[in-house]
C-alpha cells in the first residue's frame, strides 16, 4: 500500500486519490464555485498545448466547466484528459470530491470534511 500511496501516478479510480499521500493535494476548497474556478484555470493554463482545436475553444472550455460545477456539487469527481500536440504527452486534470459519492468510506485528506 505504501508504494501506491507514495507513487506520483494517477490511480485507475479517481476517488482513490483520497488514499494517496496528502502531499499530492494541490488545492483544497469548501466552495464548489472556487474549486471549479481553480479547475478552469488549470485547464486554460495548459489548453495551448492540447492537440486539435476543439478542446481549446473558449466555448468548449466554458461548457465543460458548467458541467463540472454540477458534477462537483453532486460530490462526484471531475476528470478530464487531453493529448498534447504530437501525441506524446497526456494532460490529466482531476478535481476530486470529498466526501466522495462513489467512495464515501475514503477519508478526506488533511482531515477535511
Amino acid at each position: 500500500m505504501s508504494a501506491f500511496r507514495d507513487a506520483p501516478v494517477a490511480p485507475n479510480e479517481p476517488a482513490n486519490w483520497l488514499l494517496k499521500n496528502p502531499r499530492f493535494v494541490v488545492e483544497t476548497f469548501h466552495d464548489p464555485d472556487l474549486a471549479v474556478h481553480w479547475y478552469g484555470n488549470q485547464v486554460k493554463q495548459h489548453a495551448g498545448h492540447f492537440d486539435g482545436d476543439h478542446a481549446k475553444r473558449p466555448e468548449t472550455i466554458e461548457g465543460m466547466l458548467a458541467a463540472a460545477l454540477g458534477t462537483i456539487k453532486g460530490n462526484r469527481d471531475v476528470v478530464n484528459g487531453w493529448w498534447g500536440k504530437g501525441g506524446t504527452t497526456f494532460f490529466a486534470i482531476h478535481l476530486i470530491a470529498c466526501p466522495n459519492f462513489w467512495r464515501p468510506e475514503h477519508a478526506c485528506p488533511l482531515g477535511l470534511r
